[in-house]
């Protein structure tokens, strides 16, 4: 399925949250990529723990300013980017900086999570700013060589998937493969092929239509080059699904949409969000947007 859309509607300012470590360079890296595809200020954020101004916290403040603006002399040219250095706690501290600064994206660095303690990601800043943040939150897990080329959409009919996928677009991807994950009704019940080619048959159906009716009302003001969308229909759990197309078609970022107007609801974070976002395939942005409040994650 071939469509065009309006690939200038993208995000104004990107705020980044670096801890100075590996992961957040890869953060930044992708973050300074994004800013020039898209045009959008870049503010590079990093947060000292509240403390008393001594010489030994000034001397980090310094160091980490200096830090910040040699990484983007020597990578971010042609970048409109702003460095900010900030006391606080870092969730907080970062979700209110978004705010005041009207941030369309949030990056962060995805920390590696140990098999033997997969709590630790829920205690983790990612975690705290994912549960609260009211714009897209991309979690950055690969290093950052080119513009996101290929991107993948967790899609379940809802209007949170539908406002994942107008996100997606603002990526300027070259290509989009949607995702439903299905399952048959009653199956250990159920005996012939027919049955499953129906439930198949209309869960395509669904999905084309769904698909449509996001795309057309994009496509009548167009001014864009086409972008490729392919659905793709998989019988099984969505986790599962989801880390085997990404991993099969190497997906370089996937898009999935968060229920509940208060943050991360555990119906759906508690399960499949949480276990895509604790341990991504690929790059992963997460967004409860309404996709009646905006077209745009700005």
């Amino acid at each position: 399925m071939m469509f065009t859309t309006l690939r200038e509607r993208a995000m104004r300012n990107i705020l980044i949250a670096t801890d100075l470590s590996a992961p957040s360079d890869r953060a930044l890296d992708r973050a300074l990529l994004l800013a020039k595809t898209c045009g959008a200020r870049l503010f590079v954020l990093h947060v000292l723990e509240q403390q008393e101004h001594t010489e030994v916290f000034d001397r980090q403040e310094l160091n980490a300013t200096q830090q910040l603006q040699t990484y983007l002399a020597a990578r971010g040219q042609g970048c409109d980017a702003q460095v900010k250095i900030v006391t606080g706690q870092a969730p907080k501290t970062i979700l209110e900086q978004a705010e005041t600064l009207e941030a369309g994206l949030i990056v962060i660095g995805l920390h590696q999570i140990t098999p033997d303690d997969p709590s630790r990601f829920n205690k983790s800043t990612a975690w705290k700013v994912l549960h609260a943040a009211s714009c897209p939150v991309l979690l950055v897990r690969q290093p950052a060589f080119q513009p996101y080329r290929k991107l993948a959409v967790g899609f379940d009919f809802s209007g949170f998937s539908e406002a994942a996928l107008r996100l997606a677009l603002t990526f300027n991807p070259e290509s989009i493969d949607v995702i439903h994950a299905y399952h048959v009704p009653f199956e250990g019940f159920l005996y012939g092929a027919d049955t499953h080619q129906e439930v198949h048959g209309q869960s395509e159906q669904d999905l084309l239509r769904s698909i449509e009716a996001v795309m057309q009302p994009l496509e009548a003001a167009a001014g864009g080059q086409p972008v490729r969308l392919t659905p793709m229909l998989c019988q099984g759990e969505a986790v599962p699904v989801f880390w085997q197309v990404c991993t099969e078609q190497r997906t370089e970022l996937l898009a999935i949409g968060t229920h509940g107007r208060s943050g991360l609801s555990h119906a759906l974070f508690g399960s499949v969000a949480e276990s895509l976002l604790r341990n991504p395939p690929c790059d992963v942005v997460a967004v409860k947007t309404s996709p009646a409040a905006s077209d745009s994650p700005t």
